[in-house]
């Protein structure tokens, strides 16, 4: 969802995320995939999008869990964990 939410942003969209506090670099950085926003960024792009704020939110901890699982073998346990309970790829 969140990547093609990113893919869905209208001009109309990025100046109400930059009313948020969130500005284009940032969102930038989240389509090249170098940053993950912020609980106060993501509630705004739910807010934004119309966007069911939970899902997101869980999306967002599975993509930084995944990131750190590629370094820590106890995030790795987490995630195997995670992926039982949350049903995703």
């Amino acid at each position: 969802m969140f990547f093609e939410e990113l893919d869905k942003l209208s001009p109309d969209d990025m100046r109400a995320l930059a009313a948020h506090g969130v500005p284009q670099p940032r969102v930038s950085d989240w389509k090249k995939g170098r940053r993950i926003p912020t609980r106060a960024q993501a509630l705004a792009l739910a807010t934004v999008r119309n966007l069911n704020f939970d899902k997101l939110e869980r999306e967002l901890t599975i993509l930084e869990t995944k990131a750190d699982a590629q370094k820590n073998a106890g995030f790795a346990q987490m995630l195997a964990s995670l992926k039982g309970q949350w049903h995703f790829s």
